[in-house]
């Protein structure tokens, strides 16, 4: 199984997140990560191990998320998986609210998903 990192959404979702502030500040904010590497990763470049997971602690997504396989590429995102990557990298939202948005969507089909196993 061939995996990659998809540097394009991690990019979006950096980018996202950062908003309309300074790459000094969001490295700060972020802690352990330069502002030239934030600048590369926005610019699709994958970054080393830590600083992915750095980023994606910042970002609240968990790095699994940003792994695809390229031996299944109709291997495609559930319906709560798809929402949350438009909450997240939507610029109209905030990242607080998307974030929160998403934890609910999730939320809300994990309960689905329970209550649909409870009646089967």
């Amino acid at each position: 199984m061939r995996s990659y990192l998809d540097t394009e959404r991690l990019a979006s979702l950096v980018r996202n997140k950062r908003g309309s502030r300074g790459l000094r500040e969001t490295a700060k904010e972020i802690g352990n990560v330069s502002p030239s590497t934030i600048s590369r990763v926005e610019n699709g470049k994958v970054p080393d191990m830590d600083t992915f997971l750095a980023l994606c602690d910042w970002l609240e997504v968990p790095p699994a998320e940003l792994i695809k396989n390229t031996e299944n590429e109709e291997n495609t995102l559930n319906t709560p998986e798809s929402i949350t990557i438009q909450l997240r990298a939507d610029k109209n939202l905030d990242p607080a609210i998307a974030n929160a948005l998403a934890s609910l969507v999730k939320a809300a089909y994990k309960d689905l998903s329970k209550n649909k196993d409870e009646e089967e």
